[in-house]
């Protein structure tokens, strides 16, 4: 073999072993590029879901579909919109949530949906007025703390007045809020934000003022403490106040019924401490007849039983009873005229006798004050019984817990 037969082969060796490292090199890139290509297609990109969307909410209705259509371009991509329309339905609740599901909105195309519902459910006037009217009138509940009550007060301003600019809207929440926290918690604030600018401060360092407040002030504990046992102090009597009630000059007009009054001095019931009459014998009520009627009767038969027809009543009436000394029925015999002893006999009425004049001189006087003579005056126009008809009437309507109406007098 000649020497331009071997250069010849060395060189296509040369060349063949030049292209089997090209070949591998181009294998290992195209099975790189294909590894990169496959985590590629692993990756997915999450996309921030728009917030579920009420007629409650501070945002508008043309701001949430603003945000709901960049949220179905990115997730669900533009070739087919009206596939938007089936994904809208778990972002929305409540009242448009009702009407959504009513008109098969899934089924519906995006634009006609959109369209519906704006016209439906746009913001109108009636329903700023009545965030408005729901702002004017925030109290703060028994269970509600600073912090959810800040939450409320921001959100009912949001909704009240959509129009307003960030800066007025950020001072009307902070005026608000000042406006209804609790009023000890109030005058520490107060005291807190001397040397502050209200503009300047966020409204959050407010609410962070007013926790910290709210700790500081004390709370009022209510302790239970039992009874004392029922003492007599024997001493001078202070003075003893009545709750002035509607004054009336009927027989009974004046009486209640306190029946299911216990009193606290002697554990009876029908009365309360200031009327027993243990305490003050002046009030001791006046003694009534015994009506202790014996239940057996007594028979002329002999068969008597026990005492019979004596009632032991102390207020009996003489009618019943036949008089020893007659026999007559109607009176008693100490008290009948037939009797020879007899000395009740009323004296003889002498027509003709003197008229003493202080009997006179006092017939003329009023029945309440006492008022005679050039000053008597009917007890109607008595200025002391006026007084005290005006003082209970204003007294019971103080007192509309125990539903106390005026008593009007006799003569209306």
């Amino acid at each position: 073999m000649d020497a331009a037969t071997k250069a010849l082969i060395e060189l296509l060796s040369a060349n063949l072993a030049e292209q089997k490292a090209a070949n591998k090199t181009q294998a290992d890139l195209l099975k790189k590029l294909t590894e990169t290509a496959t985590e590629t297609k692993q990756i997915k990109f999450k996309v921030i879901e728009p917030l579920v969307y009420s007629l409650e909410s501070t945002i508008s209705l043309q701001d949430f579909f603003t945000t709901f259509e960049k949220f179905c371009a990115a997730q669900y991509g533009c070739a087919d919109r009206n596939a938007w329309s089936a994904a809208l339905g778990k972002f929305l609740e409540g009242d448009i949530s009702k009407a959504y599901i009513g008109l098969e909105g899934g089924n519906l195309p995006w634009d006609s949906l959109k369209a519906t519902l704006t016209a439906r459910f746009a913001d109108s006037i009636n329903r700023t007025k009545r965030f408005l009217c729901l702002f004017n009138n925030i109290v703060m509940g028994p269970e509600e703390n600073l912090l959810d009550l800040s939450m409320r007060v921001e959100k009912l301003a949001r909704q009240a007045y959509p129009t307003f600019s960030q800066n007025n809207l950020d001072t009307l929440i902070k005026e608000k809020y000042l406006a209804v926290v609790p009023e000890d918690v109030a005058d520490r604030l107060s005291i807190a934000m001397v040397d502050r600018d209200l503009a300047s401060t966020t409204f959050e360092k407010i609410v962070s003022l007013a926790e910290r407040v709210q700790k500081l002030v004390p709370k009022t504990n209510i302790v239970e403490v039992a009874r004392a046992a029922n003492t007599v102090v024997l001493g001078a009597a202070g003075p003893v106040h009545i709750q002035a009630q509607a004054t009336s000059f009927r027989p009974n007009g004046g009486s209640t019924n306190n029946t299911n009054a216990l009193c606290s001095h002697c554990n009876k019931p029908g009365h309360a401490i200031d009327r027993c009459w243990t305490l003050h014998p002046t009030l001791k009520p006046a003694r009534r007849g015994n009506n202790n009627t014996n239940q057996e009767s007594y028979n002329n038969t002999g068969n008597r039983g026990s005492r019979g027809n004596f009632n032991n009543r102390g207020n009996f009436t003489a009618g019943a009873r036949r008089c020893y000394s007659c026999g007559d029925s109607g009176h008693l015999a100490n008290a009948c005229t037939r009797r020879v002893n007899y000395s009740n006999t009323p004296p003889p009425v002498n027509l003709n006798r003197t008229v003493n004049n202080a009997v006179t001189n006092i017939i003329d006087q009023c029945i309440v004050c006492g008022a005679e003579g050039p000053n008597f005056h009917n007890f109607i126009a008595c200025p002391v019984r006026i007084r005290q008809v005006n003082l209970a009437n204003v007294s019971a309507s103080q007192n509309n817990m125990q539903n106390n109406s005026p008593v009007q007098s006799l003569n209306d």
